[in-house]
């Protein structure tokens, strides 16, 4: 079935993939297909439906939709072993709740941290090149002999981290 009752029921499945998609394409249904986001925006128990539903509000040509999406707060991951998880092929860890974990030496070059909690977090000697920290709460995080060669920060990230010894985005070694 299709149309906005086709997109009612798959935002019904147990698969959150199908939420996804349905999630996706529910704009095209003006006020109710919008409710129907904003719905799963706030209710469904799936964060990757939530962010997906973040997602396609923020990129909405509604202004109305928008700002609801900014207004929104998402609910920090709990990502589990984020070594094992990265080992596996994982890359995506945005908005994940790193808060005090101890990524000493972790390898997690490339990886999507961008909004993620990383406050009080040990990645010292940790390989941080081309990582997305965009947003990252670094406050209290230890990064000495860090490597973040071409890693993307926002301004200010400097502030809050302990950065002895790091490699700095732009090559330049952290006195």
């Amino acid at each position: 079935m299709g149309g906005l009752v086709g997109i009612e029921q798959a935002l019904g499945s147990p698969n959150p993939k199908v939420r996804i998609q349905a999630i996706k394409g529910a704009l095209r249904y003006g006020s109710r297909g919008a409710e129907l986001v904003i719905q799963a925006l706030r209710n469904d128990p799936n964060w990757e439906v939530q962010f997906a539903a973040w997602e396609t509000l923020l990129e909405s040509k509604d202004p109305q939709q928008v700002q609801v999406a900014k207004s929104h707060r998402l609910p920090l991951r709990q990502v589990g072993d984020v070594r094992a998880r990265y080992k596996a092929g994982e890359r995506d860890f945005r908005w994940a709740n790193l808060r005090g974990a101890d990524l000493i030496e972790a390898n997690l070059s490339g990886a999507n941290l961008s909004w993620a909690n990383l406050s009080g977090a040990d990645l010292s000697r940790a390989d941080l090149r081309g990582a997305n920290l965009r947003g990252a709460k670094l406050g209290g995080t230890n990064l000495k002999g860090a490597n973040l060669w071409g890693a993307k920060l926002s301004p200010g990230w400097d502030q809050f981290a302990d950065l002895k010894g790091a490699i700095l985005p732009d090559g330049a070694i952290h006195p």
